[in-house]
């Protein structure tokens, strides 16, 4: 089969371009969709998160104080 008996199709740069424009589009639908927090909401959220994270941090400080003493304590028994 020679060169002339194929059929030509796209070059493989406006393949690239039409994947590249068919993502776009659909991430663009897509972000168009999405609902933003306001102010308000953003503000309550981000405390929360905060807070939570506080205690979430304070409560892994705690734990790691305490089997720090019992395995000081554990070792101490057995030297």
């Amino acid at each position: 089969m020679s060169k002339e008996d194929r059929k030509k199709g796209p070059s493989l740069l406006t393949r690239i371009k039409n994947k590249l424009a068919g993502i776009y589009t659909t991430y663009h639908g897509e972000f168009i969709k999405i609902v933003w927090p306001g102010r308000p909401e953003l503000i309550r959220k981000t405390i929360t998160v905060a807070i939570i994270s506080g205690l979430f941090g304070l409560y892994i400080s705690v734990m790691d104080g305490l089997l720090a003493a019992a395995f000081t304590t554990l070792v101490g028994f057995l030297t």
